[in-house]
């Protein structure tokens, strides 16, 4: 029979080891945390960067792309669905879409942890010894492939 004191190490270790599980899963569904990047020396990408990077380019992912047309407008597709809206830069880098459409739909937005209700998504990129990486939240989505010109 155990004592009662290895009981509790045995409990810590069992909770401890879960802890680090669930991180580790966390961080397999949503992205890593974008300040372990910028601990190892990636940088935010400011304003005029993230324009020059986005504006009359399109931005391709897994399951959809979108173009950002230099006038401000942009074109998605989203795992087959069409979508129109605006899109701006913020001086500190921050780009947001505003989609109309989204307003409408009823379906959680697993990126960002918001509802699709809202018809606003906002990012940011790092630059990561020149990879650009974009972050979503407080969570890395991803490192998105950019061409020239509108590829949909």
């Amino acid at each position: 029979m155990l004592s009662t004191s290895a009981r509790l190490i045995l409990f810590i270790a069992a909770v401890s080891g879960l802890a680090a599980c669930g991180s580790q899963l966390e961080k397999q569904f949503l992205g890593p945390d974008p300040q372990d990047l910028i601990n190892g020396g990636a940088t935010r990408i400011g304003g005029e960067q993230t324009r020059a990077h986005v504006s009359g380019n399109t931005e391709i992912w897994e399951e959809g792309n979108v173009y950002y047309k230099p006038d401000g407008e942009l074109e998605l597709r989203w795992r087959k669905a069409r979508f129109k809206g605006s899109w701006e830069v913020a001086a500190n880098g921050v780009v947001c879409w505003t989609i109309p459409a989204w307003q409408k739909l009823d379906i959680p937005d697993g990126n960002s942890l918001q509802t699709a209700r809202s018809a606003r998504n906002c990012h940011y990129y790092l630059d990561d010894n020149g990879r650009i990486t974009t972050v979503q939240g407080k969570r890395v989505v991803g490192v998105n492939q950019i061409r020239k010109g509108r590829n949909l």
